[in-house]
């Protein structure tokens, strides 16, 4: 089975801050090529013949777009190219969760036919290293299926004002999150992540629900695909970008 891997960067980060840190990324722009390249790495150890396509809102791409080049079967899609609005409001708006739908849905309505013809899309972002896939799960049995890591979960808090989601039952007092750093579809489900994308987009620029996340949002607006829906054990590790922090899970 034909399998695309799907990567939103942002290499050169602008100086705009976001809605809980006052810079986008503590690195500079060298280290988070370096980033991308270990994400290039642990995508080919895995599946060294899948297509790599890295969908990049730098403002200057010239550099990383002929050094990428190098890469077999890697290809450098600036989102600046793309559409010159998306790419402002991503390097511009302070909802990180707003700007990495809008890249990526940019990016999947612009290569809808393209990325068609693949039997798999995998989502996977640039800074984040992926290793243990059940490589057994991409067949054509599951060609119909949709695959995330096992959710998050979190006791309820009320502070939060999460009201939108709340899915709880009088056993279960939890809010649930899928990861959106990694997860992937058969490409039959394409139009249905291109419309869960533009409901985030829309949801959040709504100043009433500025504070939600892409990773709530993704878990609640999945719920009515649940039955298609394969948790995996995946890992996935990397540095976070406002703070530095080695992340794994």
């Amino acid at each position: 089975m034909n399998k695309v891997f799907v990567v939103g960067s942002s290499i050169e980060t602008s100086n705009a801050p976001l809605t809980y840190s006052p810079k986008r990324t503590v690195f500079s722009s060298e280290e988070r090529f370096r980033q991308t390249i270990f994400t290039i790495n642990s995508i080919r150890n895995s599946f060294p013949d899948s297509k790599i396509m890295i969908v990049d809102s730098s403002n200057d791409y010239l550099e990383y777009y002929f050094l990428i080049k190098f890469f077999k079967n890697v290809e450098f899609i600036p989102l600046k190219e793309l559409s010159a609005e998306a790419h402002q409001t991503v390097n511009s708006h302070p909802n990180k969760s707003l700007c990495e739908s809008l890249l990526l849905n940019t990016y999947f309505r612009q290569y809808k036919k393209e990325l068609k013809k693949y039997d798999y899309i995998i989502k996977g972002c640039g800074r984040y290293f992926y290793w243990d896939f059940n490589n057994d799960l991409f067949t054509p049995e599951n060609a119909d299926k949709i695959f995330f890591k096992k959710p998050l979960n979190f006791e309820w808090n009320n502070s939060w004002n999460y009201q939108f989601v709340d899915r709880r039952t009088s056993e279960n007092n939890r809010l649930y999150q899928y990861c959106t750093v990694l997860y992937g579809f058969g490409s039959m489900h394409l139009d249905k992540f291109i419309d869960i994308n533009e409901a985030t987009i829309h949801l959040l620029k709504q100043p009433q629900m500025s504070h939600y996340d892409i990773e709530t949002l993704s878990y609640f607006l999945t719920r009515p695909y649940r039955d298609l829906i394969i948790e995996t054990d995946w890992k996935v590790c990397g540095w976070d970008g406002t703070s530095g922090r080695f992340m794994y899970y």
